[in-house]
């Protein structure tokens, strides 16, 4: 077949959206990359997105466009020597894979097994020429059934970085994230509650797609920025000490750190819970705490907030884990290894 490393291939990658998360950090980011390697890219997007809205209507409607949609896209990929299919082309259900030639790369960053209806995913991913997992957690499931991969979603680290003039003297205590994420922040209102009791200048900053609804937060410690693409490095450079709770289930356990890492990579600490991904990135370093019960996050967010120079070292742990496991620029070789490999 010749050297792999000097064989120019056409990649097709099935994405969820163009603005969505896994898009943007699992794909987008390695594509100039992976260009420069010599591997001609392009991205085939859902054009109506991979979930179902909300309504009846609404969602029939939504499943038959998504459903031709990625007939079209399936299709469209097979002229390309391999395909990366991120996840199910319809979230829960196997639709038009089986029109995907092979090889076709599986990518997974969550633990979308949990929900899947039929073994839609087992059936996807025993297709698949190699499935690129995000933790450990996801690669045991899915070893079943093909060759794995374990590739963490990786931070950009020329964008993510410290701000240079400083935090603000008043404590931010910062959430970054989708709105569907909002129950493991509300799990945690009364400790945070308790926080802002304790540090009256203090304010929490949620950066998301919509405004949460506490119920017993007052309105005026809370800060609501619109995450937007060009304002999200920013947002979280402005954060004191950066909060990442989670329940402890298998949804949650197949979750990529993603959040955590980008507060790290900007020298943020952080107060995480201990569950799946998480516990690995802790065990690397000092870069934050972990807190399960209410007392513990009360306890680890006003403890960052008083410690001064050992939040700073925390911050600056943070940043070397990244640089040095979880970079861009570590990771992008690894997603050019693999796609070589699958020919």
């Amino acid at each position: 077949m010749g050297d792999l490393n000097n064989m120019h291939l056409n990649v097709a990658a099935l994405t969820g959206g163009a603005n969505v998360p896994s898009s943007r950090f699992r794909w987008q980011q390695y594509v100039k990359d992976i260009e420069d390697a010599g591997i001609s890219c392009k991205e085939l997007t859902a054009k109506f997105g991979s979930y179902a809205p909300s309504g009846t209507v609404k969602r029939v409607y939504w499943f038959l466009g998504a459903s031709f949609n990625g007939v079209f896209r399936a299709i469209q990929s097979r002229k390309y020597d391999v395909v990366f299919l991120q996840r199910n082309l319809i979230a829960t259900l196997k639709t038009a894979e089986y029109l995907l030639r092979d090889p076709y790369i599986l990518d997974v960053d969550d633990a979308i097994f949990v929900s899947q209806r039929f073994g839609c995913v087992d059936k996807i991913a025993k297709k698949a020429r190699v499935i690129v997992c995000g933790n450990n957690y996801l690669a045991e499931y899915f070893a079943r059934f093909s060759r794995v991969e374990i590739v963490p979603t990786a931070v950009d680290t020329t964008r993510f970085v410290p701000c240079i003039n400083g935090n603000a003297d008043a404590p931010v205590i910062g959430w970054s994230g989708s709105s569907s994420g909002f129950s493991y922040l509300y799990s945690i209102e009364k400790a945070l509650s308790r926080v802002l009791d304790m540090f009256p200048d203090a304010v929490i900053k949620i950066v998301a797609d919509k405004a949460p609804v506490f119920s017993i937060l007052p309105s005026s410690r809370v800060v609501f920025q619109k995450w937007t693409p060009d304002s999200e490095v920013a947002a979280v450079q402005s954060f004191s000490v950066g909060l990442m709770p989670l329940h402890d289930s298998p949804w949650a356990r197949g979750k990529c750190s993603y959040k955590m890492l980008t507060y790290m990579a900007c020298g943020v600490p952080c107060v995480v819970s201990p569950v799946g991904m998480n516990v690995d990135i802790l065990g690397k370093g000092c870069c934050g705490l972990s807190a399960v019960s209410h007392d513990d996050w009360v306890d680890a967010i006003a403890y960052i907030i008083n410690s001064g120079s050992v939040a700073d070292q925390m911050g600056a742990m943070g940043k070397f884990i990244v640089d040095n496991n979880y970079s861009r620029k570590i990771v992008s070789p690894e997603i050019i290894r693999i796609i070589r490999s699958s020919v």
